[in-house]
């Protein structure tokens, strides 16, 4: 008789040759009791399926939850109709001296945060030189 080492150190042709071999005698009764202790592990459960499966009717909520998000997202990021909102020349256009004063506001944050950034950088650029110069 093998051990269990020399069992997993084995092959599959050799386990599939071992299995084919009818020379090698079969306990009587051993069906019976296999049967027998695996067929506690199928009872029926409370949802209809067997206790040995894992449940799949939580997939297809989780499933069913991702089409109905995906379909309110659709729905919440359609685009909206353009509307007239001006019938007054003088609106629009101080309307769109407002918006134009804003981005220019804007703008000018940006050029602040440039120009700082340049005084920032040349203080060790003449670090720096002054240390090559000695």
């Amino acid at each position: 008789m093998k051990t269990i080492d020399e069992i997993e150190k084995l092959g599959f042709e050799d386990l599939e040759r071992i299995s084919l071999d009818e020379s090698i005698e079969v306990p009587d009764g051993l069906e019976s009791r296999i049967l027998d202790r695996t067929s506690g592990l199928r009872k029926e459960s409370w949802f209809g399926r067997m206790t040995g499966r894992r449940p799949v009717w939580y997939i297809g909520i989780a499933a069913s939850l991702a089409v109905i998000a995906g379909i309110g997202f659709a729905w919440l990021d359609r685009p909206k109709p353009l509307q007239d909102t001006f019938d007054d020349p003088m609106l629009a256009y101080a309307a769109v001296e407002e918006a134009l004063n804003k981005m220019a506001s804007t703008v000018e944050v940006g050029v602040n945060s440039v120009a700082m950034s340049d005084e920032l950088f040349r203080k060790p650029a003449e670090v720096i030189q002054s240390i090559n110069n000695k």
